[in-house]
């Protein structure tokens, strides 16, 4: 995500914990999610490795994003420019949308996210079990994005309950459309069908 993993890690042991989130959230507007869910593969790059071991660069992102957790503690950037006369929708609120949304809102859009769930996230809600990402989690990011003002309207499929024409009469003068890929896709193996077995 061209984060400045350097840079986190030095202002986290100088104890700057929201300065350090504030320079992750310049790349990555969910760095508690991505903290949960990341494979570390950064990690296994860590040229500390040759001397001893890595750095442990996600519990540090991990232990920082957890800030986000309180709503005394999270980090929300002011409003950088103010574009608020301009509406744009975004349709999908998992991974994708949430960041567009994120990112519009930094620039003081007004930001609707359109998704046909009953709850916002995608397939970080649907799709990622609770033992690896807690629920809390997603909801508190998504927090954040409501205290920028971005509008989540859930349980509105785009195409059957409200048209894209509808949406641009409705004012809405960009659309972002990030639907996301759910289908699961079949492995190939035998056993894949059987009961218990999910994709």
């Amino acid at each position: 995500a061209h984060i400045a993993v350097q840079g986190y890690l030095k202002l986290a042991a100088q104890g700057k914990y929201m300065e350090a989130l504030q320079l992750i959230k310049t790349e990555n507007p969910l760095p508690a999610v991505c903290g949960h869910i990341c494979n570390r593969a950064c990690e296994s790059e860590c040229t500390r490795g040759d001397v001893d071991q890595a750095v442990a660069i996600d519990e540090v992102k991990k232990f920082i994003a957890e800030q986000e957790l309180n709503s005394a503690t999270r980090f929300v950037p002011k409003k950088l420019y103010d574009m608020s006369d301009k509406k744009i929708a975004v349709i999908g609120s998992g991974p994708a949308g949430l960041s567009c949304a994120y990112y519009l809102a930094t620039d003081n859009y007004q930001v609707t996210v359109f998704d046909k769930n009953e709850l916002p996230g995608g397939m970080l809600r649907y799709g990622i079990p609770s033992f690896r990402l807690e629920k809390t989690v997603l909801d508190a990011e998504i927090d954040v994005l409501k205290e920028l003002g971005v509008i989540f309207r859930c349980g509105v499929e785009v195409g059957r309950d409200v048209t894209i024409q509808q949406l641009r009469e409705q004012g809405f003068e960009a659309i972002y459309l990030a639907v996301g890929a759910q289908k699961s896709a079949a492995l190939g193996i035998p056993g894949e069908e059987l009961k218990g077995v999910w994709g």
